[in-house]
């Protein structure tokens, strides 16, 4: 296709202004893939350092080799000016936005994703974004798109962001301006309305602000899936009592849930060391502990876990505790920062809890609950927390498994989560051991495909993973 035809597609096709793609540098290339190819270019202070390539023909995309792009169009983010940002998902989009007369408009520059794991370019630029009056965020209207929004006002907190929704049967800015022209989009972007306005407010429910569908998060193991489910935006707890495996079983847990659903998970280990951690990890990816690992296993292992996982490191210095509101900083940045999905707290006794003056326990852990299950509600992840049980009764031999309501301290643990498990260690009559996982609430049966019960397991103490048990088969062994 010749280059001037290319260009009129642009503007005959897609409606947009021949002067603004020659001011922002659209040409026509040939490109070693995609062959004649429109390019959009990516600037720095002015300077091309990068492209996007477009194939007329066919809506295939490539970009610069080797080369970390950040936002389309990002210099026009260093100007001070009253005018709020756009963010838009593609380089189309943001061209409309600007001829439509919003003139600081951005673009992801690989669009958005249902996972919403491409945060990297709005992290680059948090600073600047949060130097405008505002922020709208005027994604596509589709199910990747609809949580966006969401995740621009998470990693804004505190700046006021809001959305567009388009005309129905147009899914972005460059629809609207080819179905109705650019007064449609200006008036679509003039609406924009709040994300969270201060105080909350009021709609029907087909005005609801943009959500993401609700996501529970599976793994690749029937032991765990039939007892376990974790919701985005929402709490769980677990329990035990001691030495029964509560951080053991959610180390294994988190592994399986991570391979299965390819999501980051953040531990909050206060009672296990890293190393402990990365061994057990090592076993369940590789089958050895990592100190058995050749030097070429170790590179390729930690390169894994590194993809996988975060881990949080308390500092013990005289300025700061490790209280309620250092547990928000810390989720907040595993959750924005590093893109966690899952993030667990294990145990919440390990906490400074800080009741106010007067305030019980019983009171300030209901308030601390209701804390954590708001931010896993606002930053769309789910939030494990591990506490302790109080003291039980052991006279009459073995001791029952504990419940929410056998968690010291306050009945919240047991009324605030969606979901309630315990890890609970017994034996048969022979004298064998054997794990038995409980699951004690749910919140949820349908969604979750979870209902309460038990499962009986074993526990491979080289490999550190679970696997479902007869007991019938137990009977017969020597006591372990």
């Amino acid at each position: 296709m010749k280059q001037e035809n290319s260009v009129q597609w642009l503007q005959k096709t897609r409606k947009l202004d021949g002067a603004l793609l020659v001011h922002m540098g659209i040409r026509v290339v040939d490109h070693p893939k995609l062959g004649q190819a429109l390019a959009f270019p990516y600037r720095r202070n002015g300077e091309p350092y990068a492209a996007k390539f477009r194939k007329i023909e066919e809506k295939k995309w490539s970009s610069t080799q080797k080369v970390s792009r950040g936002l389309y169009n990002a210099d026009v983010l260093g100007a001070l000016s009253d005018q709020p940002v756009v963010i838009t998902e593609g380089e189309m989009d943001c061209l409309t936005v600007i001829q439509s007369g919003f003139d600081r408009c951005v673009s992801l520059p690989d669009g958005w994703t249902e996972k919403g794991n491409k945060t990297e370019a709005l992290l680059d630029e948090l600073d600047r974004l949060k130097d405008s009056p505002y922020v709208i965020v005027a994604g596509d209207n589709d199910r990747a798109g609809e949580s966006l929004p969401k995740a621009v006002a998470n990693l804004l907190k505190g700046h006021d962001v809001r959305y567009v929704a388009w005309p129905e049967g147009c899914k972005d800015a460059n629809d609207v301006l080819m179905a109705f022209g650019e007064g449609e989009v200006t008036a679509c972007l003039n609406k924009a309305k709040r994300i969270d306005p201060p105080g909350g407010f009021i709609t029907a429910f087909s005005d609801l602000p943009p959500l993401s569908d609700r996501r529970v998060l599976r793994a690749d193991n029937d032991l765990i899936n039939k007892r376990l489910a974790f919701e985005l935006g929402a709490m769980s707890v677990g329990t035990g009592t001691p030495g029964a495996g509560k951080s053991t079983f959610t180390t294994w847990v988190a592994h399986h849930v991570s391979k299965h659903e390819s999501i980051r998970v953040g531990f909050l280990s206060f009672e296990t060391h890293p190393h402990r951690t990365r061994d057990h990890l090592s076993r369940l990816a590789t089958g050895k502990p990592f100190h058995e690992l050749h030097d070429a296993e170790r590179k390729t292992a930690l390169a894994d876990l590194d993809q996988r996982f975060r881990i949080v490191h308390r500092t013990y210095d005289q300025n700061g505790g490790h209280d309620l509101a250092w547990l928000e900083s810390m989720i907040y940045a595993l959750a924005v920062r590093d893109g966690c999905k899952l993030i667990i707290i294990d145990p919440w006794n390990e906490l400074e809890h800080l009741p106010e003056p007067g305030e019980s326990l019983t009171n300030y852990i209901n308030f601390a609950l209701q804390q954590i299950r708001q931010w896993a509600e606002v930053l769309e992840v789910h939030i494990c927390v591990i506490a302790h049980p109080k003291k039980m009764d052991s006279t009459r031999g073995n001791i029952r498994a504990p419940q929410g309501y056998d968690i010291a301290d306050s009945a919240a643990f047991a009324n605030k989560p969606s979901l309630g498990f315990t890890i609970h260690q017994e034996q048969t009559q022979t004298g064998a051991k054997f794990i038995k996982v409980v699951t004690w609430k749910v919140r949820d049966t349908q969604l979750y495909k979870v209902s309460k019960g038990y499962t009986d397991a074993t526990f491979d103490t080289h490999n550190m993973s679970y696997a479902d048990i007869d007991l019938g088969s137990l009977e017969t062994e020597s006591p372990a």
